[in-house]
């Protein structure tokens, strides 16, 4: 079931494929968010975005061009959400 609160709401959780970030973005769609996960390991990360219903975007934080296509895809889903 999921929380209130958290509808229409887009998340942008970095570090997301294991550990804390993880557990942040699993929080958050369960509140029923809709989560973007940001990671470097596109494996690992694609995967877990899709376990709990998630968008994925390859993501190095420290690279700009990585940071502008992670939250262009994080207004689509906010354009989406609303």
């Amino acid at each position: 079931m999921r929380g209130r609160g958290m509808e229409n709401k887009v998340a942008v959780v970095t570090g997301a494929a294991s550990g804390i970030g993880l557990a942040c973005a699993e929080r958050l769609a369960a509140e029923g968010a809709k989560v973007v996960v940001a990671d470097m390991r596109q494996d690992v990360g694609a995967a877990e975005a899709e376990r709990i219903g998630a968008l994925f975007v390859p993501c190095d934080l420290s690279q700009a061009q990585d940071c502008r296509g992670l939250f262009e895809k994080a207004r689509e889903a906010t354009a989406q959400a609303v």
